[in-house]
């Protein structure tokens, strides 16, 4: 029987701003695709709350996008992606999660060699914290070489437009210095991380930096794939943003991301 495909748009959610890193790379990898973006700023930074706290934010997301007949949820958050996937993966079953720490976690296996580089990890507290992404990969190699470090004042620094600033650098450095000579790879385990791309390498130079995003974009795509779920319109996808925050504030910093305007409607999550 000829798959038809799905129509309906992907669902993509996370704290603030971070998540559009993911959002870009799904539109290129996945131009055909309409999406359904959420910023929970009002709520944001996520990076020091308390699983409870962060599973009860994402299922008032997911309700929220289910209500926006999504066919997909991507928890583009690193931070809910160690918290609340599992939970959420239960609690919906007949709906398609994609994380961004397990496509992480297969890239780092992609690479050559991988088994003898020094990696370092990088995420907000709560993501060190709940050590998903040491314990998968350990999981596949328990001699594994890899540290990792919360470093809570990046996603608050990438929320305000501070990308490249000389207090985003005293910060990187403050944080990382350390570990300049010593690391092969570092994986940026939050999506706001590889907007502070251009500074972290100047923290660490001739380390390679693993960015989430494209891998949790690619992984996407292989699961639409496989579910018979790519749009077959071939019109212009029109995406929409929501926002629990002010929407001028993130639209701002959103048009600096894309390279184009976005206008963010305003949510309220009761």
């Amino acid at each position: 029987m000829l798959n038809k495909g799905d129509n309906r748009p992907i669902g993509v959610f996370d704290s603030g701003v971070g998540g559009l890193t993911v959002m870009r790379a799904l539109g290129e990898r996945l131009p055909n695709e309409r999406i359904v973006y959420v910023g929970d700023t009002a709520r944001a930074p996520y990076g020091g709350l308390s699983a409870e706290t962060l599973l009860s934010y994402s299922r008032d997301i997911v309700r929220f996008l289910l209500d926006k007949d999504v066919k997909v949820v991507v928890l583009a958050c690193g931070t809910t992606s160690s918290t609340a996937y599992d939970a959420l993966c239960a609690e919906y079953p007949d709906l398609p999660l994609v994380d961004v720490i397990r496509p992480g976690v297969a890239a780092v296996k992609r690479i050559e060699g991988w088994r003898d580089l020094r990696l370092g990890f990088i995420a907000t507290v709560a993501t060190v914290k709940k050590g998903l992404f040491v314990k998968l990969l350990r999981g596949e190699h328990p001699d594994c070489m890899i540290e990792s470090r919360a470093c809570p004042l990046f996603a608050p620094m990438a929320e305000r437009g501070l990308f490249y600033s000389l207090v985003t650098k005293w910060a990187a450095e403050a944080y990382l210095s350390d570990w300049r000579g010593k690391i092969d790879a570092l994986v940026l385990g939050c999506t706001h991380y590889p907007l502070l791309a251009g500074v972290l390498g100047e923290v660490l130079p001739s380390v390679k930096f693993l960015d989430l995003a494209d891998e949790t974009a690619k992984a996407t795509a292989i699961r639409l794939d496989a579910d018979g779920l790519l749009r077959s319109s071939s019109d212009l996808p029109a995406h929409e943003y929501y926002v629990s925050g002010p929407p001028e504030a993130f639209d701002a910093i959103a048009e600096k991301i894309q390279k184009k305007p976005c206008k963010a409607k305003k949510i309220v999550f009761k």
